[in-house]
């Protein structure tokens, strides 16, 4: 409200003289005072003490630049010439600078009568600067932050320095302001001295960035001495309220009815009478609601009798109108209670002692307008106390109560009562103290403890979830917790605690709180330095399956979705509650969301860095059914639509079915399939039916209709094949089932019905003529043809006849097959692989089967047919050769039981290894050799064959296999007595002395015989 300049002359109160003294000499300083406590007079008298022939002083609003000159013309007879400069309001800036004051402008009438002359043009404000000046005709130029760049040019054109700028509500110069209102901090704006006066410092990490500010540097903070300079002089909300300067304030928090947006009228009226207000400041988020507000209480009548008088102002109000309404809340009478509503034009700078109460009937977005607000409310008045701060709260019906206390209308609450804390030491002091928990006595005091809040809230029941919440948004327990989120991120590496655990409900409620404009600036900026914080969960689990997708497609060149090994690769980080979990599903779900236009630009660019990702991989037929297909099971919860079914002229019924075909043919593509199945459910009565056997059914009658359409006949020759445009079908054998089963009354009626209706369809015919078939180099006639699918009849009597033999012996009570001995069979197995024979040769040369060859050489069969002993033993290297060279390396198994088998005869290791070439110690690798060494031990072996090692006599080393061979055939173990003289012999006669490492082996060798 702008009142007469003439009216009266204040002088400076203790705390005033105190602030001009502490800043003194400062070049660069802070003023720290609470709303309400004369700091725009400090700024006043602090330009006249400096006798300052230019000063700028700079304000955010035009309504508060108004209100400034008036209180800078009633501090005394300082003779200075004021100059108004703000912004043409047809630009740019004009319209920010009237936006920034809900849309006021200031009457010319009152610049008048406040003796200013206003203008928005460069040239005027340096003609102005020009003029000589001295103490007896100083200049004030008053400006908006948004006009200062008017100021700061004519300074500079005028070639001046500005004696000192004073920046009032300093705080929004935090943070990252707008580019232009930079030249106050800077060199843009030449000043000898510079004061920013603000009730609410904050520093960059308090600050939320806005979505208008258009300059993303590094934020300012108000800690920066270089930009802002000391705290020269603070003085706090809970210091002025000590000193009498401000009323002392209670909080009421109270429940309402409606919704959580709009607080019901009656309840705020209660809640206002009960604690005995007067005058009222309500304070909206829209105009359109203070208004509404205002309409509804206005001449309600309270229970006291006192009746209700309710207006509602908005910057667009004519200025004399605005006046009106705030002169009822300085004289209303007694037995009223006056109500003014707006939306933020009476946040700041309106200074009506009289009001004792303010509703926060929508939730403020930051500290900064909390405190603004609560400052209209604890102005000093006669019989004034206290200053009422009244948040309403909607509780809905069946409500879970943690959700309440987390989101809703009570992030009003957390938000306000965040404020209250940065403004008020002794608040903070008590949520120290209620963090604490219960008292000795085992009770709680949270109700004693916090003395001015006081929460009237009848549906909430759980007093504990209350605290927990106070604790968890306003204490420093929040320091201790954070704590253990970053112990935790040291120990797993990633921020992200399960939800069930109690830290991840912690943090879930972080991300809530931010979400809901709850979490201060210094807490938000701490959890997001944290390696791996997010606060979208959702977000960043995309990130990491991307991440994946990067490096799957990165490892293989390019992302090739149709190779099922990299389709079916599984998501590290699956989708939760969804079938997004490999990574073709994953960029299906991509696509799908790009035709439907669901996904973030930020998000398509990334998919465009994986290699080989396109954003389309299906035919634009296809891509449009499974669209129509997810909208039907949305739609129906369903995923089968009948055949009949067409939607936006998509048959989606029919190509589902084509699909089932193409499926049950692989002709599926990968891409597609992958669509499909995560549009579709898994499970339930809705899920998708693939129908495999009806589809399989469907291609059998389908190739018989074209075998009679071709042929004119139902006779389907033996083992005969139907080829269809898309697959093969075995047509006779398909026939012959479904005669089977006809005949075994297991044939669905409705099938029967349609073969009955294929011309010339018999349920019973007579046998097709077998006809031979290519079997190779096997001869008809044997039953190796028959088991190699020839059914003619010499192949058919062969394999008769075995059958009629096999039962003859079955019914002797005799083994139903001739078996023998696996033993042979096995060596020279071992022989051939030891020559470096691979199984694979050996299976394709025998032409047995690879388990039969495979459990030969493992020992897993001891018995074999003779005519599976015959084969192997007919096998020879050169049918199965070898596939890899001497130097390579080969599996050392069958090599070493070669070597098991020599040491298990009595043959030394010292000895073998010396036959070997390989020294004096068998030095042998288990689980890989040579292919020359694994040669050397299966010639060998060869060479020994049965024979056992002969006995040893004392320490005498064995001669070597070419002398024994050359001196006698030693016989088996039952005659190696007769062994010992004949080998004595042969050893005097060699005339050979023993050496000692031939001594040695002696030694290895008797230890290993007393060990077996």
């Amino acid at each position: 409200m702008i009142a007469d300049p003439s009216a009266r002359r204040v002088v400076a109160r203790p705390h005033q003289d105190q602030a001009l003294e502490a800043l003194a000499g400062h070049r660069r300083a802070q003023l720290v005072m609470a709303c309400g406590t004369g700091k725009t007079l400090v700024g006043r008298w602090h330009a006249e003490n400096l006798r300052a022939t230019i000063t700028v002083v700079v304000v955010p609003s035009l309504t508060l630049l108004a209100q400034t000159l008036q209180e800078w013309r009633s501090a005394g007879p300082w003779p200075f010439e004021a100059l108004i400069c703000c912004s043409d309001p047809t630009t740019a800036n004009g319209e920010r600078e009237r936006a920034a004051n809900d849309g006021q402008d200031v009457a010319l009438p009152i610049w008048a009568r406040l003796q200013a002359r206003v203008t928005t043009n460069v040239a005027v404000v340096e003609t102005r600067l020009a003029e000589p000046r001295g103490q007896e005709r100083p200049l004030v130029i008053f400006s908006t932050y948004h006009s200062i760049n008017v100021v700061a040019q004519a300074v500079r054109a005028a070639k001046k320095v500005v004696d000192v700028v004073i920046a009032d509500e300093a705080h929004n110069l935090a943070g990252r302001p707008r580019p232009e209102f930079r030249p106050v901090l800077d060199d843009r704006l030449p000043a000898r001295a510079r004061v920013f006066m603000t009730a609410t410092p904050v520093v960059s990490a308090a600050i939320d960035s806005d979505p208008v500010f258009d300059d993303w540097s590094a934020p300012l903070s108000m800690d920066n001495e270089d930009l802002f300079g000391p705290t020269a002089y603070r003085l706090d909300f809970s210091d002025a309220i000590a000193r009498k300067l401000l009323a002392d304030y209670k909080v009421v928090v109270y429940e309402t009815s409606g919704d959580s947006t709009t607080p019901d009228p009656a309840a705020a009226l209660a809640a206002a009478a009960d604690a005995g207000l007067t005058r009222v400041l309500s304070f909206h988020g829209r105009v359109s609601k203070a208004r509404a507000f205002a309409a509804a209480v206005d001449s309600a009548v309270l229970p006291d009798g006192r009746r209700v008088r309710a207006h509602a102002v908005a910057g667009t109000d004519p200025v004399v109108q605005r006046q009106q309404a705030l002169s009822l809340l300085e004289s209303a009478p007694a037995d009223t209670l006056t109500v003014v509503s707006s939306a933020r034009c009476l946040s700041a700078g309106i200074d009506v002692p009289a009001v004792d109460g303010v509703l926060f009937a929508d939730p403020k977005n930051s500290d900064v307008d909390v405190i603004q607000a609560v400052g209209r409310a604890l102005r000093t008045a006669p019989n004034k106390t206290h200053g009422m701060i009244l948040i309403p709260v909607c509780i809905p019906a069946g409500f879970d109560e943690d959700t309440v206390l987390s989101t809703g209308s009570f992030a009003a609450v957390w938000r306000i009562l965040r404020g209250l804390r940065a403004m008020d030491p002794r608040l903070a002091e008590e949520l120290r103290q209620l963090e604490r928990g219960p008292s000795r006595r085992g009770t709680s005091t949270g109700e004693s403890i916090l003395s001015r809040i006081d929460f009237r809230i009848p549906s909430l029941h759980d007093l504990d979830g209350l605290q927990a919440r106070l604790v968890d948004f306003l204490s420093p327990q929040w320091d201790n917790t954070f704590s253990e989120l970053e112990l935790f991120i040291a120990q797993f590496g990633h921020a992200r605690p399960a939800l069930r655990t109690r830290l991840g409900q912690w943090c879930e409620r972080q991300r809530s709180a931010y979400r809901n404009k709850m979490l201060t600036g210094d807490r938000a900026q701490k959890l997001r330095n944290l390696p791996g914080w997010t606060w979208n969960l959702r977000e960043q689990r995309w990130l990491d399956q991307w991440a994946q997708v990067y490096a799957v497609a990165n490892a293989s060149g390019e992302l090739d979705i149709e190779d099922p090994s990299v389709s079916a690769t599984a998501l590290h980080v699956p989708e939760p509650k969804s079938r997004v979990n490999t990574v073709g599903r994953w960029a299906a779900w991509q696509r799908q969301q790009i035709r439907r236009g669901d996904l973030d630009s930020w998000k398509i660019t990334k998919l465009l860095e994986i290699p080989g990702f396109g954003s389309e991989a299906l035919a634009p037929d296809d891509a449009a059914a499974v669209m129509i297909l997810a909208e039907y099971v949305a739609w129906k919860g369903d995923a089968n639509p009948p055949a009949h079914v067409v939607e936006d002229d998509v048959p989606v019924g029919l190509w589902l079915n084509m699909i089932r075909r193409r499926r049950v043919t692989r002709h599926l593509s990968q891409s597609l399939l992958d669509e499909i199945c995560i549009c579709t459910p898994s499970e339930g009565p809705g899920k998708l039916r693939w129908y495999r056997d009806e589809t399989f059914w469907l291609l059998g009658l389908e190739a018989l209709r074209q075998f009679v359409a071709r042929e004119g006949h139902c006779r389907i020759p033996e083992n005969h094949s139907e080829q269809l445009l898309d697959t093969p079908v075995a047509l006779h054998q398909w026939s012959t089932r479904q005669r089977y089963t006809y005949r075994h009354d297991q044939l669905l009626s409705a099938r029967a019905q349609l073969l009955e209706r294929v011309a010339g369809w018999r349920w019973e015919c007579e046998p097709a003529p077998r006809v031979k078939i290519d079997i190779g180099d096997t001869p008809h006639g044997e039953r190796t043809g028959y088991v190699k699918g020839c059914r003619c009849t010499p192949c058919t009597g062969a394999n008769n006849q075995k059958n009629a033999e096999r039962e003859a012996r079955i019914a002797a009570g005799l083994p139903s097959t001739v078996m023998v001995d696996a033993d042979r069979a096995r060596r020279h197995l071992q022989h051939l692989v030891a020559q470096g024979a691979t199984q694979k040769a050996l299976v394709r040369a025998s032409g047995l089967s690879r388990s039969n060859v495979q459990n030969l050489l493992l020992g897993k069969r001891n018995r074999v047919t003779p005519e599976t002993e015959q084969t192997v033993l007919a096998l020879t290297i050169s049918q199965a050769p070898a596939a890899i060279g001497a130097g390579s390396l080969v599996d050392a198994g069958t090599t070493w039981r070669l070597l098991d088998d020599m040491i298990a005869s009595g043959w030394p290791k010292s000895w073998i290894a010396r036959e070997l070439g390989l020294g004096k110690s068998l030095q042998l690798n288990r689980d890989s050799i040579t292919a020359s060494n694994a040669a050397k031990v299966s010639d060998l072996h060869a060479r020994l064959g049965s024979r056992a090692a002969p006995p040893r006599r004392g320490r005498q080393s064995m001669p070597s296999l070419s002398e024994l061979l050359n001196t006698t055939c030693w016989p088996n173990a039952d005659d190696r007595q007769a062994e010992v003289i004949n080998w004595s012999d042969a050893r005097r006669n060699s005339g050979k002395a023993l050496s000692a490492n031939n001594a040695d082996d002696g030694r290895v060798d008797d230890n290993h015989e007393r060990s077996a």
